[in-house]
């Protein structure tokens, strides 16, 4: 698969698409995961589920450093041979596909249900597919300089949502904490992880188009630690501003904080900002994970280039989002019930699985490159 081959990204841009995809559609839908288990501890939970973030980060770290910028999949069938090697492949790719079906569905299910009520559901996420059939096309180096031109936009509204929202906070609703004992905030904090931190395990699909030999831990714990202190603001201005009630209630708080927004009856209803932060940030996320979808398939199937499968790739997840999601209630239903498990399976058991695969496979190959001797000395 020689598509992105020769394209390139700097270690800054694989940073910056790292912090867009932390945050990705955890920005809009994750107060009101959190808030639906640990009330107003939810700021506590995603404390815990930062935490639980740089484990992850740091075994995603360590597969990028074997890696050696090298394509992942390529290094997969290389130690682990053709078959078993391909199975591993088609498990990310499951991965990868499930993911973007429940973006998909989100991005669906926030536009008909705020911003154009009237709309046809299937035609907002064709529109959504086939921008991102164009982004990916363009290729891996023209959408990673267009997140650089747009993190700086998006970190400028973000900042002025917090300094606007910053009278109405009332701290009163942080009390009382850890009412309920551990045991909520632990389990909020495994779905704030699962959402935000596991999933992207995408950046290992970009590794071997990033610039320089140097390790990637660095960039990767940086990019968990911007995304996940963004996300940490977010949730704890929820609770502060809105409190647990109203923001368990609601699908979309954080949209609701920019409803809030009101300066002296002149700068007000600033909901259309929420919305465009929203917009870079899961059009990021997905992205990522059609790229990785899309070129992953290459790979498998050893194909010289991977444009010809972004429409067929396009129809299976408009078919996918519309039958697996048909309702907002039915996804909740499926989001409490399967998906911590679901991620926690694809995106921390089976990278930490293949991770001690890759040590005893060098293992084995420096015991090939030792030269044994069994010559015996006999005595003096």
């Amino acid at each position: 698969m020689r598509t992105f081959d020769n394209a390139t990204i700097s270690v800054r841009q694989f940073t910056i698409l790292i912090i867009l995809g932390v945050i990705g559609d955890s920005i809009l839908i994750l107060p009101t995961i959190l808030a639906a288990i640990s009330k107003q501890d939810a700021w506590l939970s995603m404390l815990l589920a930062i935490c639980l973030g740089f484990v992850v980060a740091g075994i995603f770290a360590s597969i990028a450093n074997k890696l050696r910028r090298r394509r992942l999949f390529n290094l997969i069938r290389l130690n682990l041979g053709v078959w078993f090697g391909s199975l591993f492949i088609f498990l990310f790719l499951f991965e990868f596909y499930m993911c973007s079906l429940t973006l998909l569905s989100e991005m669906s299910q926030f536009m008909t249900t705020q911003l154009m009520p009237e709309t046809p559901i299937n035609a907002i996420i064709v529109v959504f597919i086939l921008v991102i059939i164009i982004a990916y096309r363009y290729g891996v180096e023209a959408f990673a300089r267009m997140g650089e031109l747009l993190f700086p936009v998006f970190m400028l509204l973000f900042l002025v949502l917090f300094v606007l929202l910053l009278p109405q906070v009332e701290f009163s609703n942080l009390k009382p904490i850890a009412a309920e004992g551990m045991g909520v905030i632990f389990k909020g904090a495994i779905m704030a992880f699962v959402t935000a931190f596991t999933e992207m395990i995408v950046l290992l699909m970009l590794v071997s188009n990033v610039v320089g030999s140097t390790t990637l831990t660095k960039p990767i714990l940086i990019g968990y630690a911007i995304g996940g202190a963004i996300l940490f603001v977010i949730v704890i201005l929820c609770v502060l501003v809105l409190g647990p009630n109203l923001m368990e209630t609601k699908y979309y708080p954080t949209f609701v904080l920019a409803q809030k927004i009101t300066i002296g009856h002149f700068l007000e209803r600033l909901e259309a900002v929420m919305a465009f932060l929203w917009f870079i940030t899961v059009f990021y996320k997905t992205l990522l994970l059609f790229f990785s979808l899309t070129s992953g398939l290459a790979e498998l199937f050893q194909l010289k280039e991977s444009h010809m499968l972004t429409i067929p790739i396009g129809m299976l997840l408009l078919v996918g989002t519309v039958v697996g999601t048909p309702n907002i209630t039915e996804y909740n239903a499926i989001l409490e019930s399967y998906y911590a498990w679901f991620d926690i399976s694809f995106c921390v058991m089976i990278p930490a699985v293949l991770l001690i695969m890759f040590y005893i496979c060098d293992l084995r190959d420096k015991r090939k490159k030792v030269p044994r001797n069994d010559t015996k000395l006999g005595p003096e």
